[in-house]
Formats: structure tokens, C-alpha cells, sequence
């Protein structure tokens, strides 16, 4: 075995996990259902974030923004 093990969850943190969980999935979902084309970057790289962190949406999001924040600054 490796690293530390996980303290389990509360109840209250399981819930918290998962209501940011389905937070994440439905923006993922309002972004990737879009259609304008200027757009398709976005999506492909959100995508793309979503296939490299199964079962992690809030992570995919989070990885997605930051890689967009790098690349578009102020």
C-alpha cells in the first residue's frame, strides 16, 4: 500500500461531495450540448478534461478553467 489512507466521510461531507458532483455535471453538460461554433475549442477541451478524470467532474471542470484562464488572460 501507498500514501496515507482516507479518513471515511461523514454523511454530511459524502452529501456535500455530491451535490458539487452534480453541480459540475450539469455545467459540464450545459456546455458541452452548445452549438456555436466559436465555442468548439471550449468543448473539445472540456471534453477532453471530462474523459481524462472519470467519476471527477467537479475536478474536469476545475482543470478545464484553469487551462482556459492560462490561455486567455485578462
Amino acid at each position: 500500500m501507498s500514501g496515507n489512507p482516507r479518513t471515511p466521510l461523514s454523511i454530511s461531507e459524502e452529501v456535500a461531495l455530491l451535490d458539487l458532483q452534480l453541480q459540475a455535471m450539469e455545467i459540464i453538460e450545459e456546455i458541452l450540448s452548445g452549438a456555436d461554433p466559436r465555442e468548439a475549442g471550449a468543448r473539445a477541451s472540456l471534453s477532453l478534461f471530462v474523459d481524462r478524470n472519470p467519476g471527477q467532474p467537479q475536478r474536469a471542470l476545475l482543470l478545464h478553467m484553469l487551462s482556459i484562464r492560462r490561455t486567455n488572460p485578462n
